[in-house]
């Protein structure tokens, strides 16, 4: 039997790349598969240093990225992934995946460079164009922006019909500019109430409804997404948002614990997950945190070049911090 799955690994490896089978990486696959991110990173990285220019050396990078990325090692997942796109700069995957990895430690203005950049070197392919108009909607700007991607969205739209996220990131830019009607709420809705919406379909539609007070409808797509990806800082700080919005959903407690988690999940990197956290402890009353906090977020937000959108909301919440007299 043995014998037998050897002859159709080497097979496999002869039809796919014009090689025998990479050890440490067939190795490496199988720990992947398991989940033990830890010895998989070190049996491809093993792999990388004996067989640099092997032509599946790409598909071993694009994997030990996750593998950095799964253990909180972002740096080290983005100098994979840049290393794939400098070498195959046509690579949309690894242009996705880095633009997802930037709006996960809250870079969101580096994603959009990222996806800016896949466009002009590889085409206004679909997911790119998808993409493109998420990032931007997620960084909420700038103007022009804003005002490239609703150009892209009309030129898009006289070709293929536009993706689900796309849809829904044209719905977010929208709003945005004032312009969201009742009609494309519905169509949001609608989009993301499909069994196989995506992770950011739902988040913009969960974001939506609770800048509009709607929190039972909100946190029914917050709690859909975080059964995909239970770790997501950014589906954590808003299901944080949504227990600090007034009424009989109010929990400031475990919006704290909340956005604690979102806060761990990308290492302390995103300015807005510790602007939530902050606003949690403002609601618990302990000043002295909130204002820590608060302070830190700032620093990280001017760290990438004050790209943070929410950025004088944040100095306005420092200034009362400061001026608040702390009892004793």
């Amino acid at each position: 039997m043995q014998v037998v799955s050897t002859i159709r690994l080497i097979n496999k490896w002869w039809r796919t790349w014009g090689t025998l089978p990479v050890r440490h990486w067939v190795r490496a696959a199988a720990l992947y598969k398991q989940g033990d991110f830890e010895r998989a990173s070190k049996c491809y990285e093993k792999g990388l240093k004996r067989f640099s220019a092997h032509p599946a050396s790409f598909c071993a990078r694009m994997d030990l990225s996750y593998c950095f990325f799964r253990l909180q090692r972002f740096e080290e997942a983005e100098i994979q992934l840049r290393q794939v796109i400098v070498k195959l700069p046509h690579s949309r995957e690894a242009h996705i995946r880095l633009a997802k990895l930037y709006l996960w430690t809250g870079r969101t203005l580096d994603a959009v460079w990222t996806m800016k950049r896949a466009l002009k070197g590889c085409g206004n392919h679909n997911d790119l164009v998808s993409w493109f108009l998420y990032t931007v909607s997620e960084n909420g700007g700038p103007a022009y922006l804003i005002r490239e991607a609703l150009k892209l969205i009309s030129e898009s739209e006289t070709g293929t019909e536009l993706s689900p996220l796309a849809q829904a990131a044209k719905a977010r830019l929208l709003s945005t500019r004032g312009r969201q009607g009742s009609k494309t709420q519905e169509g949001l809705e609608r989009i993301a109430s499909q069994e196989d919406a995506e992770v950011e379909v739902l988040l913009i539609a969960a974001e939506t409804l609770l800048r509009q007070h709607e929190v039972a409808s909100a946190r029914r797509y917050l709690r859909r997404a975080l059964a995909i990806s239970a770790d997501h800082p950014r589906i954590l700080s808003l299901l944080a948002e949504s227990y600090l919005q007034a009424g009989p959903f109010y929990n400031s407690s475990y919006a704290n614990q909340l956005a604690i988690q979102a806060c761990q999940s990308n290492k302390w990197l995103s300015p807005r997950e510790m602007h939530v956290l902050a606003e949690t402890y403002f609601h618990l009353d302990d000043r002295i945190s909130a204002l820590i906090i608060a302070q830190k977020a700032k620093a990280e937000g001017s760290r990438l070049l004050g790209s943070y959108p929410e950025a004088a909301v944040l100095d306005r919440l420092i200034e009362h911090l400061s001026s608040e007299p702390v009892a004793s």
